[in-house]
């Protein structure tokens, strides 16, 4: 038990590290409209639209985004 917890441990602390520059940083490039303006993002959306919507919210044509997603 205690093996796991210090691997818990090491996994977050290296997350810490590689990502702790980028903590206050603002929103860049695509962010804003992948995230703040998302519509599947908002309350009121149902879930099941993040399946049928691309990264921006908007819908896709021919490909689910599951499938899209297990592409890569």
């Amino acid at each position: 038990m205690a093996l796991h917890h210090a691997l818990g441990a090491i996994v977050v602390l290296t997350c810490f590290l590689c990502y702790h520059n980028s903590y206050y940083c603002g929103f860049v490039f695509d962010d804003i409209s992948a995230i703040k303006e998302n519509r599947d993002l908002r309350p009121h959306s149902p879930l099941i639209n993040i399946f049928f919507n691309d990264f921006w919210g908007t819908p896709m044509h021919k490909v689910c985004r599951t499938q899209k997603l297990s592409s890569y």
